[in-house]
């Protein structure tokens, strides 16, 4: 190889340095087989070899770059540079030439793209080197030029980058139809002028992919629509047609491997499909080359790829490269489809653990909604009727996604419905709802080594409230950061002062603290996941619920959870309002007895008063009657004073009697020679649910009936 060398080494043109002279050494004495050498490097070298003079016309070539360009070497001596090679960008290379020739810096290996004879013929790549020629005085003579044709290594090299650069943007998201765009945007980057990408239903739902070859009717679904230089996507891509048996897309799909068609013309196939269309508008296409996404026998989708009039051809490695991506994108396509299928079970799993129809609540307007999350989350929200017209409003949330979060969220909504059946205090409940998240914990770190559930912590946040209309209050506690906003009937914010509560689930061993507040009629009361409250704060929420005001207690709900929809990547967005509503100011009735003898007829008579002033039938007098005389005894019997009696009329008749001993009432069958003993069981009977609810200071037996109104009132 020739190089700027010092005089005393480098070979120089002879000192006439007429063309068509060969190269001379500057020591006479070797010149015969110096002279040999260079006869032998022009005349056996396989790459192109020329020297150049002053003016960068051709002086000597061999016979291998003659070949090059499919002309006898004669012709080529004594052209310009430009000439030799019907250069891409000539200007670019000459002035290349002349640096070398000005500062001497030679250049390696430099990527030079030229035409072979026709200059309309394919494209071809050459890598050049370039070395300054010097006299022994110093004078510069003309520049050496190595020439190699790296065309297959430029094309193979395009592949591999192309490859990599599949694997490198495609796969990254579990979403089919960004799966799609991104191979689109690669393709067009190198190996097409334009693609289409279309996919198959089971992609989108999660289904089992269909076998080739394709039953009848089964549409391809348009996912992304790229040409070379344009925006990511352009295009009006989402067309749905079953494929054209005469097209290449039907041939490739017959024959289940890729197929490279010449177009002629604009057929009438090109145009059934708007994704196609838009695709190729405003160009001539020349060639497709239509390859499938093929996996276990199953069609998961296809690569329409285009290029256009001017553009060469596909050739077999591009086939084979494309093959090899197909194989690659098929293997994404199948996980996002897996992970569909997962998230639609997981899903579906925790909207069957939601309520499924709207909850009654006495004296409370409830209206409850949440965001579909882009993996399934372990949010909740209930409303549990509570003893004495009181109503539980529940918001929580499992941390973590998947299906196995959305089983835990089932495990613990229905814990917490059996602990409020417990009529429990709510930072009691918290309390037992931890122990309980904490058992569950416990059971996933025994899970085989090989399982990984077994790596995932189980933790969650609660909030629970319980409402009572009779009283007018509102008694929280919480777990973790659920949020929880107080709206006035004026529309001011109210004050909660909630403390936070440890995260169920975690070692923290911090008490629960449970507020009691004051709940006016009128009042909004809104509850929500830890995302939707991070995302929006007390006051936005508050401004929203507001503005909403004059809407319905539902509206207020969607607008709000639309205004929240950016917290949806944050974790479960679930929002639970209500409205106080409360009830009539002679719902409710309660006495104190004294706890002898005479209280069950003095309990009875009382309530037979009161039921006579509500309008309830004589059915229910009696029944009521029995009731309540039965657990004034028990309290005459058993129980400690104060005696307390009170009658709640709402959706329901409530009964509660309380005392002041703490010891809990056993229903117990009693023996047919027993004289006593039925009193619970009588009470048990007669009521549709009733219980036993423990105050600091003794306890509470209610009894319900849902009770039907007389039509002769007294």
């Amino acid at each position: 190889m020739l190089r700027d060398a010092p005089p005393a080494t480098q070979p120089v043109l002879s000192r006439k340095g007429e063309p068509g002279d060969r190269v001379g050494p500057v020591n006479r004495a070797q010149e015969p087989a110096e002279g040999l050498t260079l006869e032998a490097l022009f005349s056996q070298s396989p790459q192109g070899l020329h020297i150049f003079d002053a003016g960068l016309r051709l002086v000597r070539i061999n016979p291998a770059t003659a070949a090059m360009r499919g002309r006898d070497a004669r012709e080529l001596v004594g052209l310009p540079l430009r000439e030799v090679f019907a250069l891409e960008d000539p200007d670019s290379v000459e002035a290349l030439a002349r640096s070398v020739l000005e500062d001497g810096r030679p250049v390696l290996e430099r990527r030079v793209r030229a035409f072979l004879d026709p200059p309309t013929a394919a494209v071809r790549t050459y890598s050049v080197s370039l070395f300054r020629l010097r006299s022994p005085a110093g004078a510069v003579l003309g520049l050496a030029a190595t020439v190699v044709d790296v065309t297959e290594l430029v094309v193979a090299e395009a592949g591999s980058q192309a490859l990599d650069a599949v694997r490198a943007r495609v796969g990254v998201s579990l979403d089919a139809v960004e799966i799609c765009r991104e191979l689109a945007e690669v393709l067009t980057g190198g190996m097409a002028d334009a693609v289409v990408v279309e996919i198959v239903d089971a992609l989108m739902t999660g289904d089992d992919p269909p076998l080739l070859p394709l039953p009848p009717f089964v549409a391809l679904h348009g996912a992304a629509v790229q040409r070379r230089g344009a925006d990511t996507g352009s295009g009006p891509f989402g067309s749905s047609h079953p494929p054209d048996a005469t097209s290449p897309v039907g041939l490739a799909l017959a024959q289940g491997r890729p197929v490279t068609v010449t177009l002629a013309g604009e057929p009438a196939w090109l145009h059934a499909s708007a994704d196609h269309a838009a695709a190729v508008r405003g160009e001539v296409p020349a060639t497709v080359l239509v390859v499938p996404f093929l996996l276990r026998g199953t069609l998961l989708g296809l690569a329409s790829l285009y290029r256009f009039e001017g553009s060469p051809s596909f050739t077999q490695e591009d086939t084979v490269l494309a093959a090899t991506v197909a194989d690659y994108v098929a293997l994404c396509l199948d996980n996002s489809r897996r992970y569909t299928r997962e998230h639609a079970v997981a899903a579906t799993v925790q909207r069957r653990f939601l309520p499924q129809a709207p909850q009654a609540a006495v004296g409370l307007e409830t209206a409850q909604g949440h965001l579909a999350t882009p993996s399934a989350s372990g949010g909740w929200y209930d409303v549990i009727p509570l003893s004495s017209a009181r109503t539980a409003l529940v918001i929580g949330e499992v941390d973590g996604s998947g299906i196995h979060t959305s089983a835990t969220m089932g495990q613990l909504r229905t814990a917490l419905r059996c602990l409020a059946s417990l009529d429990l205090q709510p930072d009691e409940l918290l309390a037992r709802l931890d122990e309980t998240t904490r058992q569950l914990a416990a059971e996933r770190r025994a899970l085989p080594a090989a399982d990984p559930l077994r790596e995932q912590a189980l933790t969650a946040n609660c909030l629970y409230a319980v409402y009572d209309p009779v009283s007018g209050t509102l008694t929280a506690a919480r777990a973790g950061h659920p949020g929880l906003v107080l709206v006035s009937r004026d529309g001011t914010l109210a004050e909660v002062d909630l403390p936070d509560g440890p995260t169920l689930g975690t070692s923290e061993t911090a008490p629960f603290a449970a507020t009691r507040m004051p709940v006016p009629d009128g009042t909004v009361l809104a509850l929500t996941t830890p995302a939707l409250f991070a995302s929006l704060g007390p006051q936005a929420l508050h401004a929203h619920l507001v503005a909403a005001g004059g809407r319905p207690l539902r509206e207020q709900c969607d607008q709000t959870l639309h205004a929240s929809a950016d917290a949806r990547h944050a974790g479960a967005v679930m929002l639970l309002l209500g409205r106080a509503i409360g009830l009539d100011l002679d719902a409710s009735a309660d006495w104190n007895l004294e706890p002898d003898e005479r209280a069950p007829a003095q309990a009875r008579s009382l309530v037979r008063t009161q039921l006579g002033r509500w309008g309830l039938s004589e059915e229910a007098v009696y029944a009521t009657e029995l009731v309540v005389s039965e657990l004034v005894t028990n309290v005459v019997r058993y129980g400690e004073p104060p005696c307390r009696l009170r009658l709640i009329h709402a959706d329901r008749l409530s009964v509660e009697v309380s005392d002041g001993e703490a010891s809990s009432p056993h229903l117990r069958h009693a023996r047919t020679t027993d004289e006593g003993g039925r009193g619970l069981y009588i009470v048990s009977q007669l009521a549709d649910r009733w219980g036993v609810r423990f105050a600091a200071q003794g306890k509470t037996v209610w009894v319900e009936q849902h009770v039907a109104v007389g039509t002769d009132p007294p």
